[in-house]
This record gives C-alpha cells, structure tokens and sequence, in this order.
C-alpha cells in the first residue's frame, strides 16, 4: 500500500511540475513583451494613434500590422487603414522613430520598448 502511495504522489508531482513549465514557455511572457506608440498623419494632421504590444526584437511593420491594416509591395508601405499613398500626387508613406526620420525599411528597423513611431503621408515633392 505504501509503494502505491508514494508511487501515486511521484505522479502527482510529476504532473505539476510539467503544468509550471508549460506556463513558462507559452510565450507570453511579459519580460519578452514591449509596449509601442504608432501615430498616422497626413502631412501635420493626425489620422489616429494606438499602443501596441509586442515580442522583443519585432520589426515596425510588425506593430504596424498589429495596429491598422496595412497593405505593402516590395517591403514598402503604401496603405494603412484606407489611407493610400499616391504616387501620380508624390504622396508617400514615410516614418520616423522616436521624432527621428528612418534611413532603414520598415522591416529592418528593430523596435524597443517604449518607441514611438509615426507614420507619415507626405508629398514629397515639396
């Protein structure tokens, strides 16, 4: 009877400590979770603005996709929620990080916590 027991309670202690492991490694951990700011405008005006939440290391596209439907072509945004960039107007999608304009594509600029990205439709003929 006693084997039985101590059998039984090896089990039981078998299954939580697999219930424990498999809590931390669903990726949801909030260690492994940035919080990002993305703004719209056209030219000065704002369109909208929302806060995501994002795996650590994820691209700006990756948020932005996560924020607003957007639509690309050749890794080049041209249009985020109905808003399309026009190029017989010189109207395009152009972003900056943190006030600063991006001189890399929206998939190879890294997010870090707390950025704030805008994405802005400007003609760029002026």
């Amino acid at each position: 009877m006693l084997k039985k027991f101590a059998f039984l309670v090896m089990i039981f202690v078998a299954m939580i400590l697999t219930g424990c492991a498999s809590l931390q490694n669903n990726g949801n951990d909030p260690h492994k979770q940035i919080k990002v700011s993305y703004q719209i405008k056209k030219e000065n005006k704002l369109l909208d603005k929302k806060s995501v939440t994002v795996k650590k290391g994820a691209n700006v596209l990756i948020g932005l996709k996560k924020a607003w439907t957007t639509k690309t072509e050749k890794k080049m945004v041209t249009e985020i929620d109905g808003h399309a960039q026009n190029p017989d107007l010189d109207q395009y999608w152009v972003y900056e990080v943190n006030g600063e304009k991006s001189n890399k594509g929206v998939t190879e600029q890294k997010l870090h916590d707390k950025d704030q990205i805008t994405f802005i439709l400007k003609d760029i003929s002026k």
